[in-house]
């Protein structure tokens, strides 16, 4: 599969969580799973713009979701903000794992 259409359902699947106000987190959760994957077969441009995508929806478009994330628990870590906070950090991690490998192929 061509990892820019990963990339590209990424972001269309980042676009349409801004319109799902029930299931945001799951349709989040989504679109980063595809923007790693996409990210590991090597694109770089559609998983950071989806993770942005993303990024924006959770933090000034989901009260609901806020709720969600910082409202399960008090005392320790949440089941949803953990996963979310690992989900966020997949793309990113997967583009330097792959940046550092073809860094190390080349020298």
């Amino acid at each position: 599969m061509n990892p820019k259409a990963l990339g590209i359902s990424a972001l269309v699947v980042a676009i349409l969580g801004i319109f799902v106000p029930i299931v945001t987190i799951y349709v989040i959760w989504f679109s980063l799973a595809l923007a790693a994957i996409g990210a590991f077969m090597g694109d770089k441009v559609f998983p950071i713009v989806a993770l942005v995508a993303n990024l924006i929806n959770l933090v000034f478009l989901s009260p609901a979701t806020w709720m969600l994330l910082f409202g399960e628990n008090a005392g320790g870590g949440s089941f949803f903000a953990i996963t979310t906070i690992i989900m966020f950090i997949a793309p990113i991690g997967i583009m330097i794992f792959a940046w550092k490998k073809t860094v190390q192929e080349n020298a």
